[in-house]
């Protein structure tokens, strides 16, 4: 990342040691060592940054001149950027980049309770005068739905408006479905406001689910940092006219699962998940949505009266 002139502002001002971002509602603060690097969280990360107190996470970031051949037990293989080991300590995340091959250039040791750790960074591929974001995707998406496994929520594939009206609408798709597509029409709509057009938090808090917004955008580039609850649910689908269809708890619930971040590799994770969904289909009405790419799609959403009773 190039040195400018937010960097040296930051460097001057002394807050590049450390900062802190919230999330879905749990926030994690990343503090440079002694000897650590100048921290530059991305622009991404902009409008979730928080003052920096102490943070439900809490991670050191400092420079490793080289990783052990392997961390210890591996418990995940995502045949992509990252593996997953299980040692001493807690977790180790791994990560690689398809421009160097599978050396990893980074590192996060955390501990069982994901409350702390540390993010090593190598330094072979980061030098010590350029400044650094070390959550950089995917570790700090890893973090939040490892961290919200544990109890806290989920994050799912899907987009989150608010309306007009008030009523706070959750679009869920697989890539393809029409998440940013639905995203760009909502944003058109007067006094309609976009979470997220790709990631949304989930959580239950005092007997309602309330939907967060992420920085993890799809292509229409929307990211929100606020939270609003949840009154409907909708699977979307291309088809070739506006048709919804109410889904049962059953149905909902394993739909949900679907579109899902799920630690798989967890059983615990596993179960929380399918409880949570559970718990989720009996107070928030679900529907299939197949729908055409044009404003008629919101106005169907717009007329539909939320908080039917759902089949057994």
């Amino acid at each position: 990342m190039p040195v400018t002139a937010q960097s040296e502002q930051l460097r001057a001002t002394g807050t590049s040691r450390r900062f802190a971002v919230s999330i879905g509602g749990i926030s994690l603060g990343v503090t440079s060592a002694a000897n650590g690097p100048v921290l530059l969280p991305d622009s991404d990360l902009s409008s979730f940054l928080v003052k920096s107190g102490t943070c439900d996470l809490e991670f050191e970031v400092g420079f490793c001149d080289r990783f052990n051949s392997s961390p210890a037990q591996l418990i995940f293989d995502s045949r992509g950027l990252w593996k997953l080991f299980r040692n001493s300590e807690g977790y180790c995340f791994r990560l690689t980049s398809d421009a160097i091959g599978t050396r990893a250039y980074k590192q996060a040791v955390v501990a069982p309770d994901f409350k702390s750790g540390r993010i090593e960074l190598s330094r072979e591929y980061f030098a010590a005068s350029e400044p650094v974001n070390p959550l950089e995707y995917p570790l700090d998406e890893l973090l939040w739905i490892h961290r919200l496994s544990m109890g806290g929520g989920v994050e799912v594939h899907g987009c989150g408006v608010i309306a007009a009206d008030g009523r706070g609408l959750l679009l869920t798709g697989h890539s393809g479905a029409g998440k940013s597509t639905s995203a760009r029409l909502w944003s058109q709509r007067p006094g309609a406001r976009v979470l997220s057009d790709d990631r949304i938090i989930l959580r239950r808090e005092k007997g309602r689910i309330w939907m967060y917004g992420t920085p993890w955008h799809g292509d229409a580039g929307i990211a929100e940092a606020d939270r609003w609850p949840l009154d409907g649910i909708f699977v979307l689908a291309h088809g070739h006219k506006n048709v919804l269809n109410p889904l049962s708890r059953t149905t909902a619930s394993a739909e949900l699962f679907a579109r899902s971040f799920v630690p798989h590799h967890s059983p615990d994770a596993v179960a929380f998940i399918l409880e949570f969904f559970s718990k989720v289909t009996t107070c928030v009405p679900c529907f299939d949505f197949s729908f055409v790419p044009d404003r008629t799609a919101v106005e169907v959403l717009l007329r539909e009266e939320l908080g039917k009773t759902y089949a057994a």
